[in-house]
Parts: C-alpha cells; sequence; structure tokens
C-alpha cells in the first residue's frame, strides 16, 4: 500500500432519523415540507412516523421486507421513514417499470402505497424471507436501478454516513435542502438523512432544476443547500440558472461522477460572485453515499481533488492493482458506512456484514496535501489491439476540446457519442472528434466509431454508457461519416504495445507506464530492447524507466531515411527503413550473447577463452540494479528481484533434477541451488551450475543489503555511491578467502559478490569519473583474480570495460536477431550444454547443437515460466 488517509474523529450528534428523538430546540423547527406549503415539524414528523409505523407487522412476528417506490412527497417520505423505525427493511426504488427485474427476484412482503390514508398494503401473511438483524436498507447499485444487485445497509451504515455528511457540509438547524436528485438514488436520499440527523429541513419538489418553479421554491422557502452531479450543473450552465441572484443559497455539494476541473473552478468563481460555496464530494452507494468530502475553501486551489475522507472513514491505496501506475491505485475504504455486502439471490438478505473494506474500483492518488484525486477506473480500460486505453483519459481529452461525449470500447476499437454543437455540421464534428480521440489513446482513427447525438441519461442524471455504446455500434451506416480506411497498417503506438505485450505475455499495454511497471525485468528485456530498437531507432538512456508513450514519441519523430515521413504517421514499416545495413544493441545484451558462446564453445575445446561466466556475473549486477533494484521501496524490490529469481531458479532446478534422476549428474544441492553451500567445492564435486548459485545468492545478498532502511534511503539518492561502496566492501572476503584456500573457491558468492556489485556501480556511474573510479574497483578485484591465468582476468576486465563505457554497439542488421536470440536464451543454453557436451564428441558439432538446444528450450519455456512468475506474485485482493 503506498499512502493512506486516517479516519477524522467520528461525530457524536445526531439520531437516524426525525423519528427519533431530536433536541428540544429542533422539536419544533420544520423537518418536512413541500412547494404548497403543507410541512411536518421534527416533533410532528416522529409522531406520525411512529403512527405510520404501528400499522406494520410487528416484528415479533418476522420482519418483513418492505418495498417503496419512493416519491419526493410527504406520504412516501413518511412510510420510508415508519419502516425503518419499525425495524422492517426497505427496499427502495424508483416508481417506473424497470423495477419489475427486482420484485420478480425480491418479492416483497409489504409494498408501500404513497396512500396517506392507506400506507402499505400487506401481501404476505408471513415473511417470505429470512433477514439478517442488521439488514435495513436495499439499494440499486450505482447506475443500475434496474438490475437485481443490490447493496445491502445496516442502520449503523445509514446513521453514521448521515452524521459524517451533516458534520462534513457543516449542516445545522438552520438548513434547507430541496429534492433535487431522486431519493431512490443513493445520493438524493442521503441528503435526506444527513438534513433530518442534523435537525434540518427537506423540500420535497418534484421539479426539474430546468424550471422556474423549482427556483421559484428555492427563493420562497429559503433553500440553503442544493445537491447537484456534474450533468445538473451542465444543464444550469447553459440555462443560466446560477447566475440570478439566491439569497438563501449558502452551498452547491456535488457528487455522482468526476467534474471537469475546468468547470469546477467556473462553478465555484460563479458561486463566489453570488455568494454561495461548492463542495466536492466523491462516494459510491456501497459505501453509503459519502467517502470524502473537499472543504469549499479549498475547491478553488484544488479544482481536481475530492477532498479528504468523512468523519469516521479511512481509505488507502492499492498500488499493486494491474492498472495502477506510479503514485497511483485502487481506492480502499474502511469505516462503518462501508456496506454489508451485494445481494444477487433472496438468499443474501440472511448474510450479516461481509466486508471490513471497501475495493471502489477507482484510480486514485494522494497528494502530499492529504486531497484524494482521482484519475480512472479500474473498469475504464479496455484493450484494442493489445493497447490498454484509459477511457477516462481520452474522455478528458475531448473535454478539454470543448466537446461532451461518452467514450467506451471494445476489442474492435473505441466508441464515441458525442454530444452535437450548436451551429457545427455533425460530419465535421464527428471526424473531429475521431482525430482527437485516436490522438489520446495512441491508436490510428480507423479504430475510433464515432456517433453524434444527445447522451442518454439515467434517471440520477449519470451517462448511460450501455446506451451510448449501442447508438454508436447501432447507427446506420449512411448516418455516419466515413472512416478512414485502415489500409496503413497499426500506428507505432499499436506496434509498441504488440512489442511489449508478447514479451511479457500481456494482453494490453499501457503507454503511460513503463517497461519495468509491466513487470519487465532482466530476463526479459533484451527481447523488449531488440524489439522497441526496431520500432523507434536506438533507446535513449534508462529507456525501461521510461513511459512507453515516451519512446513512441521519440520514434514519431525520427525521420524515415528516403520517405519524408515519420513512422508516428503510421504509414511506413519502420523496420526496413530506419537502419537499413546497421542496428544498434545494448552492450549488455551483446555480452551476455558473446559470454555465453565462449562459455559454451570453450567447455567443448572448440576454443580456449575463460571468463565467460564471470563476465556474466557483472552483466547480472548491472541488470539487477536496473531493474528488479531499482524499484523505490524495500517490498517492490524484493518483489521484483523475487520474479527474476524465479525465472532462473525454475528452469535451473528442473534441469538439475533431470540430471539428477536420469544421469545421476547433480544431487539435491543442485536442486536446491545451495551446492556452493552444501557441495564440495573444493573439489568442485557436482559444480557445473555454480553460475546459477552465485547469482541466486548475490541478488539475494544485495536485495537484503539494501533492505536496511538507512541504506535503501542512501540508494534512492545516491546509487552509485552505495554500490561502490558495497563492492568495496565485498573485496574484503574476496581476497581473505582466496589468500586462505583454493579449489573451485572462486565460483562462490563471497569470493564472487564483488563481481556483481561492481556491475551495480556501472549501472548507476554517470559520469566520466565515477566510470573511471568504477573500473579501478574492478582492477583492484580483477586483476589478480586468478593468478595464474592473466588473460582469463583481461578477459572479465574488458567485458567490464566495455560495459561501463559503450552504451550500446552498432552491428550489421542480420546480426541483431541472431544476437538477440542468444543473450534471451543464455541461461537455458548455459544449463544444457553440460549433458550436450557429453553426447557429442565433435567440438564444433557439440557447440552448435547446445546453442540451439537452449535456444529451442527457451523458446518454448519462456511462456510458461512467465505465468508462472505472474501466478506466483499476483497481487493479494
Amino acid at each position: 500500500m503506498l499512502t493512506a488517509l486516517p479516519p477524522a474523529a467520528a461525530p457524536s450528534r445526531g439520531a437516524l432519523s426525525s423519528a427519533d428523538p431530536v433536541a428540544d430546540e429542533a422539536s419544533g423547527r420544520l423537518a418536512l415540507l413541500t412547494a404548497s406549503g403543507e410541512g411536518l415539524s421534527h416533533e410532528e414528523l416522529r409522531r406520525r412516523v411512529a403512527d405510520v409505523a404501528g400499522l406494520l407487522p410487528g416484528v415479533a412476528d418476522g420482519r418483513r421486507l418492505v418495498h417503496l417506490a419512493l416519491r419526493p412527497d410527504l406520504a412516501s417520505v413518511t412510510a420510508y421513514l415508519a419502516t425503518l423505525q419499525a425495524g422492517h427493511v426497505a427496499l427502495v426504488t424508483p416508481d417506473d417499470a424497470r423495477t419489475g427485474t427486482i420484485l420478480d427476484r425480491y418479492l416483497p412482503d409489504v409494498t408501500a402505497t404513497g396512500d396517506p390514508e392507506r400506507p402499505f398494503d400487506l401481501l404476505t401473511a408471513a415473511p417470505r424471507h429470512l433477514l439478517h438483524p442488521d439488514l435495513a436498507l436495499l439499494l440499486s447499485t450505482s447506475g443500475s436501478t434496474g438490475s437485481p444487485k443490490l447493496v445491502r445497509l445496516s442502520r449503523q451504515n445509514v446513521r453514521s454516513n448521515a452524521l459524517a455528511i451533516a458534520a462534513a457540509l457543516r449542516i445545522t438547524a438552520d438548513d434547507r435542502a430541496i429534492t433535487s436528485l431522486p431519493l431512490h438514488y443513493c445520493f438524493g436520499l442521503s441528503v435526506l438523512h444527513s438534513h433530518l440527523v442534523a435537525g434540518a429541513s427537506v423540500v420535497l419538489d418534484e421539479g426539474s432544476v430546468l424550471t422556474e418553479d423549482l427556483w421559484n421554491t428555492v427563493d420562497e422557502l429559503g433553500v440553503t443547500t442544493m445537491a447537484v452531479v456534474p450533468h445538473t450543473v451542465e444543464l444550469l450552465e447553459s440555462t443560466g440558472a446560477l447566475e440570478r441572484p439566491h439569497p438563501s443559497l449558502r452551498l452547491l455539494a456535488q457528487a455522482g461522477g468526476r467534474m471537469h476541473p475546468d468547470r469546477v473552478l467556473r462553478t465555484a468563481a460563479l458561486g463566489r460572485r453570488q455568494g454561495w460555496e461548492l463542495a466536492v464530494m466523491y462516494g459510491q452507494t456501497e459505501a453509503t453515499a459519502r467517502i470524502c468530502v473537499l472543504d469549499p475553501a479549498l475547491v478553488a486551489d484544488n479544482p481536481d481533488a475530492v477532498g479528504r475522507p468523512v468523519a469516521g472513514t479511512s481509505l488507502h491505496l492499492d498500488t499493486t492493482v494491474p492498472e495502477a501506475s506510479e503514485g497511483s491505485g485502487e481506492v480502499v475504504v474502511r469505516g462503518p458506512g462501508v456496506m454489508m455486502g451485494y445481494a444477487e439471490h433472496p438468499d443474501d438478505l440472511a448474510l450479516g456484514a461481509m466486508l471490513s473494506e471497501l475495493r471502489t474500483g477507482d484510480l486514485g492518488r494522494i497528494g502530499p496535501d492529504g486531497l484524494l484525486r482521482l484519475v480512472g477506473r479500474r473498469s475504464g480500460f479496455v484493450k484494442v489491439m493489445g493497447l490498454r486505453i484509459d477511457l477516462t483519459m481520452v474522455e478528458s481529452a475531448l473535454e478539454s476540446a470543448g466537446y461532451v461525449a461518452c467514450v467506451g470500447g471494445d476489442d474492435a476499437g473505441l466508441t464515441v457519442l458525442v454530444e452535437p454543437a450548436p451551429g457545427a455540421v455533425p460530419v465535421e464534428t464527428a471526424a473531429l472528434v475521431r482525430r482527437l480521440a485516436g490522438d489520446a489513446s495512441g491508436l490510428s482513427p480507423a479504430s475510433v466509431a464515432v456517433a453524434v447525438a444527445d447522451l442518454p441519461r439515467l434517471p440520477n442524471g449519470k451517462v448511460d454508457r450501455l446506451g451510448c455504446a449501442a447508438l454508436v455500434r447501432g447507427a446506420r451506416p449512411d448516418e455516419q461519416p466515413p472512416q478512414e480506411p485502415r489500409t496503413k497498417g497499426p500506428t507505432l503506438a499499436e506496434r509498441v504495445a504488440r512489442a511489449v505485450g508478447d514479451v511479457l505475455g500481456l494482453d494490453a499495454v499501457d503507454l503511460g507506464r513503463s517497461f519495468v511497471q509491466h513487470g519487465g525485468d532482466s530476463l526479459s528485456h533484451v527481447q523488449a530492447s531488440v524489439g522497441l530498437e526496431r520500432l523507434v531507432g536506438p533507446l535513449p538512456p534508462g529507456w525501461h524507466h521510461r513511459p512507453l508513450g515516451e519512446l513512441v514519441e521519440r520514434g514519431g519523430s525520427v525521420d524515415l531515411p528516403g520517405t519524408g515521413l515519420t513512422d508516428g504517421t503510421g504509414l511506413a514499416d519502420s523496420a526496413p527503413q530506419r537502419g537499413r545495413w546497421w542496428r544498434s544493441v545494448e552492450t549488455s545484451v551483446l555480452l551476455r550473447a558473446i559470454a555465453v558462446v565462449i562459455i559454451c564453445g570453450s567447455h567443448a575445446d572448440l576454443f580456449h577463452v575463460l571468463g565467460g561466466a564471470h563476465t556474466l556475473l557483472a552483466v547480472a549486477g548491472f541488470n539487477a540494479a536496473r531493474f528488479g533494484l531499482s524499484m523505490p521501496t524495500a517490498r517492490g524490490r524484493w518483489r521484483a528481484s523475487t520474479r527474476t529469481l524465479i525465472g532462473v531458479a525454475m528452469p535451473t532446478a528442473a534441469v538439475a533434477l533431470f540430471g539428477m534422476v536420469v544421469q545421476d549428474r547433480y544431487g539435491w544441492a543442485n536442486v536446491l541451488l545451495v551446492n556452493w553451500i552444501f557441495g564440495d567445492v573444493a573439489y568442485g564435486f557436482r559444480n557445473e551450475l555454480w553460475f546459477v548459485d552465485a547469482l541466486i545468492a548475490c541478488t539475494v545478498t544485495l536485495a537484503a543489503i539494501l533492505a536496511v532502511p538507512w541504506v535503501g534511503r542512501a540508494w534512492r539518492s545516491q546509487p552509485w555511491r552505495v554500490a561502490a561502496v558495497v563492492t568495496l566492501v565485498a573485496l574484503v572476503p574476496r581476497f581473505l578467502i582466496l589468500f586462505l584456500g583454493e579449489g573451485v573457491l572462486r565460483g562462490i558468492m563471497p569470493t564472487t559478490f564483488w563481481l556483481f556489485a561492481v556491475g551495480a556501480a556501472v549501472a548507476y556511474a554517470d559520469t566520466r569519473r565515477r566510470r573511471l573510479l568504477t573500473l579501478a574497483i574492478a582492477v583492484a578485484g580483477g586483476a589478480t583474480f586468478f593468478p595464474d591465468d592473466p588473460v582469463r582476468n583481461a578477459t572479465i576486465l574488458l567485458g567490464i570495460a566495455l560495459l561501463t563505457f559503450v552504451r550500446e554497439v552498432r552491428l550489421p542488421a542480420w546480426a541483431v536477431p541472431v544476437v538477440g536470440l542468444l543473450a534471451s536464451a543464455s541461461l537455458y543454453v548455459y544449463l544444457v550444454q553440460f549433458p550436450i557436451l557429453d553426447l557429442i564428441p565433435h567440438a564444433l558439432g557439440a557447440t552448435l547443437t547446445a546453442l540451439a538446444a537452449g535456444c529451442l528450450i527457451w523458446h518454448l519455456a519462456d511462456r510458461p515460466v512467465r505465468r508462472l512468475q505472474d501466478l506466483l506474485l499476483r497481487p493479494s485482493r
């Protein structure tokens, strides 16, 4: 978890509703009133609710499920409060035909009639359902008012959230709200709860905010607070209703979806001129309405924020979800407002609280100011041609361009329904929106379907997204603007996403995240770097930590020789054009390929060049520092390093187990990768896989060192200095052990760790002075490492020098795929070479066979091993 917000102090005043006793000073004040002038004081409401509650069956005979088609009138509201007062369960729905599915699933025992003379109809003599004692209220999830999936809320949920909202909005007995939102909608119902619990009043009015009658009621009855959703604000901007003076209005409370920061600023500025304030809020039905409130005093400086948690509620971010980007995570809520759980079947009504926290599905960031900012939805992503598209980002781009649009999508592409602009030609609007959506998403415009029409909306004012998608996909061809034929192939963004997705086994790739953030490691970076270099040209330093979108922009801005075009247009295939004869590869990639050939050829006696494996240890340290150990937290470093270790350990253990069972070549110490501890290191018994033992031990050791808090802090700010110091310290066991003993001690972790550490130092040697100092340390450790083999020492130091001073190497284009393949398969070649070399007596044939077999096995095993990594390191939910 990246960061968290603690709960505010819980309020202690108030009651669930005015049906419960209220303070003496509030009892005579109005609680409910209508536009016609009829009203009830809190005391009168309490008595009437008690009388209506007495018409319901007693709970001693079984709690009943009471269906209330809740309307903004005295009879409906009184029946609702009476249901809660009597201890039964209120099933609240809109008053229309869409409730049929719900009622078919959850057959009510009692239904509210809306008739003051006969408030309820008893439908059955005995209760139909077993209802949990804590269950008080059933509401449809936001946006699904016709779905049989319901939110189960307890009395404590309702009461605590009402008190928290009243405290956050500073509602007092002097305040008066109006039913500007439907009461069956959680936000609208919370307005009723929060005002009644504070001893305030609510005007019950069925009018629309677009009518003069409602605004006349606001002014005549002195309404002080009004609840709005973003669509309401859009409508009010078009009518100018808020630009007229409303002397009593003090607060506009907005929730029900994200409002664009520009509109937040405009609305807040208008409020300052007119004498009222804007409070931005965030909530879900599953949290009984409100989760966060942004204090009106902070709105002007933080128009993109939704505030801090309401009293009694805390939240944190789960940064391990796949959709999370740097600094963001899924918003997870705890507190008394978190629902008991969902009901999808009548049997679920008997269940108690099933949740201790609510995973909202919203992605957010918490800034240093403690304010939550929402950045998207986990479900607000679609996968198109392997590219992960953030629909919220596309909608924001269109909104910034002045369009009101709903963006959806599926495997076939994006769907955009855009509202017509006054005076604009629909065909021209669609063409422009298609290009804007393509630019924002990285897709070709041919993958974006656009229709121009008014956005359909749900009764609560939210956009009906399913309806929008249906309108776009269902529009007749002759009503649609002509689309570009897709003859130009995928865009560069799509090709980059596909290349990374193929390497990492991902169905979708987010161009806003880096290769490392997608799970890339030192084992997979070879394939990725070779493939990306083919698409975008030479990769910049630290490319693996840069958002992939930057690489797309880099590739799109590089001229393609002989075409006069850039690859960003998607009009040319960059592979044959850019670097027709020569291409660049990272030096670490080339060293891996050369080293494994040297190792294999030397073991086959094809030639005698030693030092390849020790060079690979330095390369491994270099890559570990760039990938797994580059994470900002100890937990992140352990997690990323474990991913790499699984990729190394699993194939090694499999080969060792096979060799132990079939050939008696290895033992359990090899299978468990601890032969350097339990094997006979003095004489090298079963020591063929020493390199893997050392690699794993070195990785774990450096990760453990960096897990020390003060070392980890230093590593984040000065990684080269930390790596250089670790290398110098590691030289102590290197000299001490080799002074005391011989044998194969030059292949165990204590004597080779300095090589791994010096590779880590090379990764962060960003100045000429640091590179020279790093090489000097390497020379100090390596010049006499093999006292009787100066050529071997020179080979190792040459590899480290190349890694230090040469970032990339230009090679003939035909050689790059071969180098990439050998580098990717280097571990597998190393593992399978020994039994193959024993079977084939001819040195050249044995070497080529071992290289080919290693490459083939890597090709077959890479994807399953990657799936195993994903399975073992799957984030907990």
